[in-house]
């Protein structure tokens, strides 16, 4: 069966919201322990298409190609002490860090099962990215914040108990 008719036999699925997960390495690269990024009403992955313009002698109109993306993920979290994602987050508003100390392991599971109804497995970005902190709002209780990515490591994840496992692509 060719891609085309393996699309059209598929049943239709609606992917929820809450099937794509944003996990925060909180930890180190070497030992990750993955916070889920959950008490949030945003979740804007925004792909930026890096674009270029030719107007080559044979078209009548300029052609557009796409050189790159630069995707970035817009985030807000509840401040809930205690959540482990906010704790982090709050620590880093508090202590402002630059630089490298700045740069994150952002696990970005995307609702979908690629596996079976017994075993299923999502595919996956496992990303280095930039973690900007934008703004902490008492008034709406949240802390707001965009991940830059500048690396995306493609996969699949399983997710057991909250908890991820990330398979690199082969």
């Amino acid at each position: 069966m060719n891609e085309k008719e393996r699309y059209k036999t598929r049943a239709l699925e609606r992917l929820k919201k809450y099937k794509t997960i944003p996990f925060l390495n909180t930890a180190t690269d070497v030992a990750p322990e993955y916070a889920r990024i959950g008490k949030s009403t945003i979740f804007d992955l925004v792909l930026n298409a890096q674009t270029e313009e030719n107007d080559f002698i044979e078209n009548e109109m300029p052609t557009t190609d796409v050189q790159y993306y630069k995707p970035e993920l817009a985030q807000e979290l509840q401040c809930n002490k205690g959540d482990a994602a906010f704790d982090y987050l709050y620590d880093m508003f508090m202590n402002l860090p630059t630089g490298e100390d700045v740069k994150k392991n952002l696990l970005i599971v995307f609702a979908g099962n690629v596996g079976t109804t017994d075993a299923e497995k999502f595919n996956a970005w496992n990303t280095k990215s930039t973690l900007i902190l934008d703004h902490f709002d008492s008034v709406a209780e949240k802390i707001y914040f965009k991940f830059s990515i500048y690396e995306i490591e493609r996969g699949t994840c399983t997710v057991s108990e909250g908890t991820p496992v990330f398979a690199k692509k082969e």
